[in-house]
């Protein structure tokens, strides 16, 4: 019996050895910053001392070369005039991201915090994303357990069916409009100007309205056709820091203006995949998105809000729909703030997060963070509105990933993309397909769920001091 005993107790040791071994600090290297301008060079050693000590704790172990590492964390500060930027990237030795960061300051006295709020914003992502990043890939499964329906990558689906020409200006909004036998027609939206067009051998410009200076569209949307066979458009507007929103009908190739100065943030949803509808959502005085979801009944220019939707945490009208799962039940997919797939229960409760950053916009409005700048550092609080969620009818997850860099604080700079889909399993999220990488920026997008084709909206070249940029509108199957 107790030859059992000293052979079972020598057995778990054995099995628990390995689970030691692996639970030591992470070993991270920072690199020396790169400094801008050259000026400030003698910052490279500095901020890269500072920078490895605020990252010393029981978790993670700072090291003095990049061979011993296990991450690496490479910065950059960039100064105009009396403003900075902190960035900073942590990556695998193998090259793959965990965290990309950024802080920013107005003058040197917001240096120290700001490398502060840099390293710990650097050691969470790296503690919740290293494990499951650095494990090792499971085996091939052998040929009898191949699933059904493994991941596919490459050009289906994404095989382009139509690719229009060149559109002036850099595009941020689009919405579909009719489909009719001369072509599929849709808005297009910029910063200051609606427009309609028709999808032919070309792009073709069917009519269009230009809005003020003062006004900034941030999202254009549609649910389709009325009674009386015309379209309601929903163009998201801010003036300031309020919502002044504009709806217009399109009839007889012509947009008339129904309602306008409207204090809602308007979004078409298909929820569960089903039908396409208009909602709204308002803002608080310090609130950025506030209360519930609405959907919208329109009578003349009477916005009527009803059957409201308790949204979860993180939610708000840009970055939630809903999908069915396997039990019937309603579950809530939202974009978190920081860029991360999240599931919720009906009840609320958080149940699934995903490994990697999806979303990722260009589209943004301002609003006064007099409140926080003592936190902060920044007189306006920047936020950018989320990239569409889309569930199919066979209820797919439809997701946009951008990738890019951030160039001076919050000004973003997103250089090329794929489209994502996901089966929500009922208790995870499954990769099912994803589209080769585009060398653009997708500024928006929609799904035909009739002819099963994405008619994505792709900004070419940005807005610069000497241009306006330019756009494309390309369409690629989803099957």
């Amino acid at each position: 019996m107790k030859r059992s005993i000293v052979a079972f107790l020598l057995l778990a040791c054995t099995l628990f050895i390995p689970a030691l071994a692996t639970a030591g600090p992470i070993k991270a290297y920072v690199a020396e910053f790169a400094i801008t301008p050259q000026e400030a060079g003698g910052l490279k050693t500095t901020l890269q001392t500072l920078l490895s000590s605020r990252m010393a704790s029981e978790a993670i172990l700072p090291v003095t070369a990049a061979a011993e590492a296990e991450v690496l964390i490479t910065g950059s500060y960039t100064q105009i005039g009396k403003v900075f930027s902190l960035d900073a990237v942590a990556k695998l030795s193998s090259g793959r991201t965990l965290s990309t960061v950024f802080e920013q300051g107005e003058s040197q006295d917001d240096l120290i915090p700001a490398l502060g709020k840099i390293s710990a914003k650097l050691k969470a992502e790296i503690l919740q994303r290293y494990p499951q990043a650095s494990a090792p890939a499971p085996a091939a499964p052998r040929a009898a357990t191949i699933a059904a329906e493994p991941v596919q990558t490459g050009s289906l689906p994404g095989s382009s069916v139509w690719l229009s020409q060149r559109v002036k200006g850099a595009q941020m909004g689009l919405t579909p409009a009719l489909s009719r036998g001369e072509g599929r027609e849709f808005f297009l939206a910029e910063s200051h100007a609606l427009r309609v067009y028709r999808q032919e051998k070309t792009l073709k410009l069917l009519t269009e309205v230009q809005l003020p200076l003062s006004e900034k569209i941030i999202s254009v949307d549609c649910a389709g056709a009325d009674q009386d066979g015309s379209l309601r458009v929903y163009v998201t507007i801010m003036e300031g820091e309020a919502p002044a929103s504009k709806i217009y009908r399109y009839q007889d190739k012509q947009l008339k203006l129904v309602a306008s100065k409207l204090p809602y943030l308007f979004r078409a949803i298909a929820l569960n995949g089903g039908e396409s509808k208009i909602y709204a959502q308002e803002m608080g005085i310090t609130e950025d998105f506030f209360g519930d979801l609405y959907e919208v009944s329109l009578t003349g220019a009477n916005v009527e809000k009803k059957n409201p939707i308790k949204l979860p945490r993180y939610a708000n009208i840009f970055n939630y729909n809903r999908v069915t799962g396997p039990d019937g039940k309603n579950y809530a997919t939202v974009l978190s703030s920081d860029g991360y797939l999240v599931v919720y229960s009906q009840e609320g409760e958080e149940i699934w997060r995903s490994s990697e950053k999806f979303g990722g916009s260009e589209t943004f409005f301002l609003r006064d963070n007099a409140t926080n700048v003592k936190d902060t550092y920044e007189k306006a609080r920047w936020r950018f509105i989320d990239q569409r969620i889309t569930v199919t009818k066979d209820g797919q997850i439809i997701v946009p990933q951008n990738y890019g860099f951030f160039v001076v604080g919050n000004n973003r700079s997103y250089s090329k993309y794929s489209l994502v889909s996901f089966n929500w399993t009922g208790s995870s999220m499954e990769e099912r397909w994803r589209t080769k990488q585009s060398q653009n920026y997708l500024a928006d997008y929609f799904f035909d769920q009739e002819s099963r084709e994405f008619v994505l909206l792709e900004v070419v070249q940005k807005e610069g001091l000497f241009g306006s940029g330019g756009s494309t509108v390309r369409v690629i199957r989803a099957d």
